[in-house]
Order: C-alpha cells, then sequence, then structure tokens
C-alpha cells in the first residue's frame, strides 16, 4: 500500500514538469506556470526537479518584478535564462539603479533618433545630416560612445521591430560597461611599431650574397663623350663626304656591270 507522499510524488512524476503540488502556494504555481511558457518558448526540456530548483531560488522575487523577467527574456535571450539571468531580469540587487540608468538612457536615444538623426547623400548618419544640424540637443558622451561602440547612428536609424530587442540589449549591455572600459589605460594596449625602412635604404646598402652564389658584376656608368671643337666637326664632315662619294660610286659601278 503506497503511503500518500509515494502517491503525491507518483502523481507529480506522471502529470509532468507543470505538476504543482497541493501544498504549494499560488506564487510557487504561478512561477512553474511561466517557467513551463519560457522553456516552451525556448524548446527546452525541463524536469520536476528543475523546476523545482528554479521555484525555490526565486520565489521570493515580487510577481510583477518576476513577471518583467520573463517577458524580457523571450525578447531579449536566445537561450533558456539561468537563475541568475532571471535576477538581473528582474531588475533586482544592487544592480537596479545602473540599470535603470542604462533604460533612461536608451529612452533618451529612441526619442532622438526619429527627430534629430538622418542621413546625407552618401548614406552617412547623424544628427548633423538632420532637420536641425545646428540646434539639435547635445548627448553626454556616455551615449555618444555607446551608439558608437554599437554600430553607429545608423543602426538606430533603420532598426526594425525585429532588430529592436538585439539592438536594445547591446546598448544596454556596452553602456553598462562603458565606466569600466574609461578606466582603462589606453596606452598599454599599444605596442611599439616597428620602424619603416626607406625605398632608398635598399639601394644605398650593399647586397649580402650567399655562400656559393655568383655575385653580379659591378655596375659601369656609360661615359657622355665631350662636345666636339671646330676643327673636329670639319674633320668629321669630310670623312663623311668621303665615304659618302665612295659608296655613290662603288654603286654606280654595280648598276653598270648589271646592264
Amino acid at each position: 500500500m503506497q503511503t500518500a507522499t509515494e502517491t503525491e510524488m507518483e502523481t507529480e512524476h506522471n502529470n509532468g514538469p507543470t505538476a504543482i503540488s497541493k501544498h504549494s502556494t499560488p506564487l510557487s504555481r504561478w512561477i512553474a506556470e511561466q517557467l513551463t511558457i519560457l522553456a516552451e518558448a525556448f524548446g527546452e526540456s525541463l524536469t520536476s526537479q528543475r523546476l523545482k530548483i528554479y521555484v525555490a531560488d526565486i520565489g521570493d522575487i515580487p510577481a510583477e518584478r518576476l513577471n518583467v523577467a520573463f517577458q524580457r527574456a523571450r525578447r531579449e535571450l536566445r537561450f533558456f535564462p539561468k537563475v541568475a539571468e532571471i535576477l538581473d531580469l528582474a531588475d533586482v540587487g544592487h544592480r537596479q539603479p545602473e540599470d535603470a540608468e542604462a533604460r533612461a538612457a536608451w529612452d533618451e536615444v529612441m526619442k532622438f533618433v526619429p527627430k534629430y538623426v538622418s542621413n546625407d547623400v552618401y548614406g552617412n548618419y547623424g544628427p548633423e545630416h538632420g532637420w536641425h544640424p545646428r540646434t539639435y540637443p547635445k548627448l553626454c558622451d556616455r551615449i555618444l560612445d555607446t551608439v558608437r561602440r554599437t554600430g553607429d547612428w545608423s543602426v538606430y536609424s533603420r532598426m526594425t521591430d525585429e532588430d529592436f530587442p538585439f539592438v536594445q540589449k547591446r546598448f544596454l549591455q556596452e553602456y553598462a560597461a562603458w565606466t569600466a572600459v574609461e578606466r582603462v589605460d589606453a596606452s598599454k594596449l599599444l605596442t611599439e611599431l616597428p620602424r619603416l625602412q626607406l625605398v632608398s635604404d635598399r639601394w644605398i646598402q650593399p647586397r649580402e650574397t650567399q655562400p656559393g652564389s655568383i655575385a653580379p658584376p659591378p655596375f659601369k656608368p656609360k661615359l657622355v663623350p665631350a662636345a666636339m671643337t671646330d676643327a673636329q666637326l670639319r674633320d668629321r664632315r669630310e670623312l663623311l663626304r668621303k665615304q659618302a662619294e665612295a659608296f655613290k660610286s662603288r654603286s654606280e659601278r654595280s648598276n653598270a656591270a648589271a646592264d
């Protein structure tokens, strides 16, 4: 004969991961139901033991915060969340003020883009190309750096409904990391650049010949003759005249012999 506890365990096992004990609270049953819906959305298998662990770990969070967490998980995450991720999405603990500031910055960007950001004929996006290129409000450096690191203004101007959760998630992550990034010493990220060698140095420095190879012959520049004097020019013309007469006489004899 089975005891009451054994019967309850068997009933829970047969009913699957959504089975809730009759002694559970309404909040626990609601959390289990929401976790089951979330697992179905991600195509994740959820056992009874795993469901109990999740309910026990997040059961002390207010239902309105958990409702926000479950909605954000379906829209922002790619995989079924861990307990810590659900707590982060619920904005509980010390991260709540930082997350609130990041979301306020996101709201400012969403109001700023449609009003002030446009593009030029070359496809460059920015407030300087909008309807108020000289009078648009100046955003803080943290927002501007976050926009630049997440793809610049074109990403936000051309964002579709499908892109929205992914662009928002990346913005919030970069905004949260901004303070830590600014503390990094940029000089530690740069290594010494190699010294550049001038092209002319290759021709000035002698080449090292390998053992057994034949060295190229030394370069001998061709000498340019000096200009001739008047006497040399007269002798040169006379020589050319005699050569022309000799050639002419040989041609005449050859023609006469042929006739």
